[in-house]
């Protein structure tokens, strides 16, 4: 198994993607109504497209994506940042999280180059990443006053 760098190229849309969609959070009064959108659409962009990644590196990548679209959408997004606001920010992270996970798991099932033990790995480490994502950064941007 040969790693592949990271170019560019190979993620140009979905860092755009992911600017966009805190760009519309922090601007637009409604904005953290597309971080579903948002998700689903980075985490297609990197599992269907053909940038020669195994798909242990893709379920990372989706991670990171998606970590990155919840910090930036916590620390930029309009409104008063309480614990009803990081409640409704969960909800419509769970929300994006559902088709992101079935489409991962979709692309791993169908993965002919990977082995049982990779597939496995690949699902099991994207679950964790997002947990240990969640227990740290649970009330992030958070106003305790």
């Amino acid at each position: 198994m040969q790693l592949q760098r990271a170019t560019p190229k190979n993620l140009f849309k979905p860092i755009i993607i992911l600017i966009f969609g805190i760009a519309i959070g922090h601007f637009l009064p409604m904005g953290i109504l597309v971080i579903p959108v948002t998700i689903s659409l980075i985490t297609g962009i990197i599992i269907f497209v053909d940038n020669g990644f195994n798909i242990l590196i893709k379920s990372v990548l989706c991670y990171l994506f998606i970590g990155l679209n919840d910090i930036g959408i916590k620390l930029f997004a309009g409104g008063i940042h309480d614990m009803e606001g990081i409640g409704w920010i969960h909800m419509l992270l769970f929300i994006g999280l559902v088709p992101s996970f079935i489409i991962l798991l979709t692309k791993v099932l169908r993965d002919k180059s990977s082995t049982n033990w990779m597939k496995a790995i690949s699902i099991l480490i994207f679950i964790l990443l997002i947990f240990i994502h969640l227990q740290i950064f649970e009330t992030l941007g958070v106003h305790t006053s």
